[in-house]
């Protein structure tokens, strides 16, 4: 699920990570900070196909994997309130299409495990059209992500055995 974002991803919108900034601990107990938590290509390309299937909207790019819920959501309540609100704008600048938890730590894990991974996320709202004033009606049913998910699977199985 998604909070923050880019203002012209919306609510029931799929994100397909293909990298994630790592901002998070987790990720730094198995490989360096300068190695790039990025996803497989062959699994992305699964998701996209997948997603795209779903009729709903779906970006692919650049998310932003933290520790802190509140962190984004209240960084107003933190001592490093400024520097939380100045990545968070830097992010958006360079094209951060999300906010999650997870997906950093599951791409550095995966390559140092030497398995595949990808990540699909179901836009629930975006706190950016909020904080503009744009339409921003919460979709809570995460089926079509979900749909996505297994349907790539079936994919990339399928795609291993013709190999």
């Amino acid at each position: 699920t998604c909070g923050g974002m880019a203002i012209d991803v919306c609510g029931g919108d799929l994100v397909i990570s293909n990298a994630a900034i790592r901002q998070e601990g987790t990720s730094q107990e198995y490989l360096p900070l300068p190695f790039p938590a990025v996803s497989d290509f062959g699994v992305t390309s699964a998701l996209a196909a997948a997603a795209r299937q779903t009729g709903q909207k779906v970006h692919i790019g650049v998310v932003q994997c933290k520790d802190s819920f509140y962190g984004q959501h209240r960084p107003e309540d933190s001592p490093v309130s400024y520097q939380l609100k100045n990545q968070w704008q830097a992010y958006i600048q360079g094209g951060c299409l999300a906010s999650e938890m997870e997906s950093a730590a599951l791409f550095i894990t995966a390559a140092a495990r030497g398995i595949r991974a990808g990540c699909i996320l179901h836009v629930i709202w975006n706190q950016e059209r909020e904080a503009a004033g744009l339409p921003n009606t919460p979709v809570h049913d995460t089926s079509k992500a979900a749909t996505a998910a297994v349907n790539a699977i079936k994919l990339l199985i399928k795609e291993s055995e013709q190999l």
